[in-house]
């Protein structure tokens, strides 16, 4: 029987290491991921995981097995957990270097999405948000084509998609309501299905906002989800821009990312022509391990790298259990288990962000948890 044959500590507490890891990892992540060069994210990401993974496992093998008292070969852990700072940091820059050809973007057309919130009277009370479009349009031909939606409690589109010469005077700025993010991107979406928003092919939609989202919270984030996964079917994506700290930091990073756009964040509105045109004009992929690829067509050479490269940290952690815990447990199946674990998370990590479009940090946590899956099988006489 299954009870007999594998422990049931085992299992369930590998699992729940991956999820505690999964929840902590993405918690620093999510925090540091602006602050720190996506390299050293991933290479502490990683060498955390081999840590917190390993000592699970060791604590749990040796709460059952009490007996024993044999030392943990440490030469071999030191060498394990060197080739995981090594092979992590490794990896990141071959991954996120590779293949990198130095060519502008040629977008068709550009949508701003602008907050019209009222916390904007503060942050922007001259409307100078118009006049950094205005410039980041000026090297443009007057047949290239933008418009422009405001939102607070509501959207609305205020300059229809047509070309620069058809001109575009600056609106009155009123500046009221809240900052529903949510309903502007529902808005946006509902306007390109029914044709009424018509974008070309390589269309850059950026959203800026200044504030927290006051219709986007923890019991409806699914169906906020659901927006940002059809504008991904459709082969769109929105960069955003946090005007000032005050902005949803963490809902404008999940939102690029989901949609295989890029962030920003500025601490005045001066610093924002600046940073669109960064947007518009950043010739390197915006890639790594840890997160979805911006780029909206498959690359099958870097989704078969970034499968590779995880099985290969994942097998490194597979190896340092079995270090960890071969002096006392029968540690066969606490190798294959984690190996098993660490291919199935490869697949997951690629699958699940570039393929089916699932929420990053979703994916993740679900690579965790394989990662640190582990069986153990134990000796029958022991039951």
């Amino acid at each position: 029987m299954w009870k007999k044959r594998f422990s049931i500590k085992m299992i369930t507490g590998s699992i729940l290491a991956g999820l505690i890891y999964g929840l902590a990892g993405e918690l620093i992540y999510k925090n540091i991921e602006l602050l720190v060069p996506h390299i050293i994210v991933a290479m502490l990401y990683f060498t955390g995981m081999f840590l917190f993974f390993g000592i699970a496992v060791y604590l749990i093998g040796k709460s059952g097995n009490y007996q024993s008292y044999a030392p943990v070969n440490k030469k071999q852990w030191v060498v394990a957990f060197v080739l995981m700072l090594v092979f992590s940091l490794l990896f990141e820059f071959l991954y996120s270097n590779i293949s990198l050809k130095a060519k502008g973007q040629n977008f068709s057309s550009y949508l701003f999405v602008i907050d019209s919130s009222g916390s904007m009277n503060e942050t922007d009370p001259e409307g100078m948000c118009y006049q950094a479009i205005n410039k980041l349009l000026s090297n443009k031909d007057a047949g290239f084509e933008y418009a422009i939606y405001k939102f607070s409690d509501s959207a609305e589109l205020i300059r229809e998609m047509a070309p620069i010469d058809n001109g575009f005077a600056k609106p009155e700025i009123l500046n009221s309501g809240g900052t529903q993010i949510a309903n502007a991107l529902q808005t946006v979406l509902n306007d390109i299905q029914s044709k009424k928003m018509v974008l070309g092919n390589d269309s850059r939609v950026i959203l800026l906002s200044d504030g927290q989202a006051t219709d986007v919270d923890s019991l409806n984030m699914n169906g906020y989800n659901m927006i940002l996964e059809q504008f991904k079917e459709q082969e769109i994506t929105i960069s955003t821009v946090g005007m000032t700290h005050k902005a949803d930091t963490s809902l404008l990073m999940h939102t690029a990312e989901s949609t295989g756009g890029m962030f920003a964040s500025v601490d005045n509105v001066e610093q924002l022509e600046h940073e669109m045109k960064q947007m518009v004009e950043e010739v390197k992929e915006d890639r790594g391990l840890l997160k979805a690829r911006t780029e909206s067509n498959i690359n099958w050479l870097l989704a078969v790298l970034r499968i590779l490269f995880i099985i290969c940290l994942g097998i490194i952690i597979a190896v340092e259990k079995t270090i960890l815990c071969e002096r006392f447990l029968n540690t066969n199946t606490v190798l294959s288990s984690s190996v098993a674990g660490s291919v199935l998370a490869g697949i997951f990590m690629e699958a699940g962000m570039d393929f089916c479009s699932l929420p990053p940090g979703i994916v993740r946590i679900t690579a965790c948890v394989l990662v640190a899956f582990t069986l153990l099988h134990e000796d029958m006489g022991k039951e």
